[in-house]
């Protein structure tokens, strides 16, 4: 018996890691905004335990009923409803994590800008781990890969950067 339930509490933690990935968060990110500490995520993650009303807690803000947040058997999420589930109950249930995390997240896109339009920084294609050790030298700025990755596409999108592919999944940014 205690084999079936550490196997569970295993895929239980696959499926909430694979919900904080598609969020695009650090394990501490998602625990701050959903108001649980990093150790409980962690015990989750690594399957050393948790409580029902752990699970209840992240259904809520992810917006997942629970059995579609613990149902094992799909691998498949709705990537589009939890991201705007998630978001919209982070901003209302807990605003004042919300604020900081999107506050953290606008002063990232805005240095970037400021390195387009006030600098040469760009004018040289830059890879995202380029761009994050610039950040975190000039401006104190610390960041994830994945949000330096975000503010650059959402850039290049906006039309305020070219990008050129660099092997299989990365990019250069230029102006």
């Amino acid at each position: 018996m205690e084999k079936f339930i550490q196997e569970q509490r295993k895929k239980i933690g696959l499926r909430i890691q694979k919900i904080i990935d598609i969020l695009d968060l650090k394990p501490t990110q998602f625990a701050a905004l959903t108001k649980l500490t990093p150790n409980t995520i962690t015990h989750i993650s690594s399957a050393k335990g948790f409580n029902s009303n752990t699970i209840l807690h992240i259904s809520f803000y992810t917006g997942m009923p629970l059995d579609v947040l613990l149902d094992l058997s799909s691998n498949k999420i709705d990537k589009k409803t939890l991201v705007k589930n998630f978001w919209q109950n982070v901003e209302t249930h807990n605003p004042s994590a919300y604020n900081k995390f999107k506050e953290k997240r606008f002063t990232i896109v805005e240095a970037i800008k400021k390195l387009i339009e006030e600098a040469s920084f760009f004018d040289k294609p830059k890879k995202t781990g380029e761009v994050r050790e610039y950040l975190e030298t000039e401006y104190y700025k610390s960041a994830s890969s994945a949000t330096i990755s975000q503010a650059l596409n959402n850039l290049f999108e906006e039309g305020l950067l070219r990008r050129k592919k660099i092997g299989l999944r990365n990019y250069a940014y230029y102006k």
